[in-house]
């Protein structure tokens, strides 16, 4: 087996680990979860676990980063920089919204996050989270900016409000699609973009009660 060929095999089953983390820390929460459990549904030897990961809490932070940056490759393998900036929001409101729905585990295992407090007391996932966080809004700020320049956003309105108004509508829809037990349909996942972006461009304001 060539170098490159090991260097796959081994990511290959680095990734195998975490996606039955995943599983796991989804069905279970972080604390009640068990390294056993995770190694059985893998299906490897525990000492298999530990080549990869130094213990739990680094196996949980990497599942996390793993989701993270499987959203990332699929915005970015879907996202067309050269279609307009109003468009280029569309696309990111979908992008994120369908993969949530198609992967209901990753539901899961945020409300692990949420709920059992985490971010508090692992900074170093608080860190990178926020940091991925930033690093979206600083690329819908500079897709709104550019709007702006091309005569697609008007100009009067604050970038930074615009953002946190798109990021909000599209982050809580997210929220409740997974507090939803069913899955949610692609066709449904197109209904709310168009929601969301009818909203962000035209407002709720019904014409006739200004009149």
């Amino acid at each position: 087996m060539s170098k490159t060929e090991k260097l796959y095999d081994k990511e290959k089953k680095r990734i195998n680990i975490m996606q039955a983390a995943l599983k796991i820390f989804s069905r279970k929460g972080y604390s009640p979860a068990a390294v056993d459990e995770v190694v059985r549904e893998a299906g490897i030897a525990k000492g298999t676990l530990y080549l990869y990961f130094q213990d739990k809490e680094d196996l949980f932070f990497s599942t996390i980063m793993y989701v993270f940056d499987n959203l990332a490759s699929n915005m970015e393998s879907n996202i067309n920089e050269s279609a307009n900036p109003l468009e280029i929001l569309e696309s990111l409101a979908f992008c994120q919204l369908q993969f949530f729905s198609q992967n209901r585990d990753f539901f899961g295992i945020f409300q692990t996050v949420l709920n059992e407090n985490l971010l508090s007391t692992h900074k170093k996932m608080f860190n990178e989270i926020l940091k991925k966080k930033m690093g979206l809004l600083d690329y819908e700020s500079k897709i709104v900016d550019r709007g702006k320049r091309e005569g697609f956003i008007r100009k009067d309105i604050e970038t930074q409000d615009i953002v946190i108004s798109f990021d909000g509508m599209v982050g809580n829809t997210i929220k409740l699609m997974g507090c939803s037990g069913d899955p949610v349909a692609a066709v449904n996942v197109e209904n709310r973009v168009k929601s969301i972006m009818k909203i962000l461009l035209q407002g709720v304001a019904d014409k006739k009660g200004w009149a």
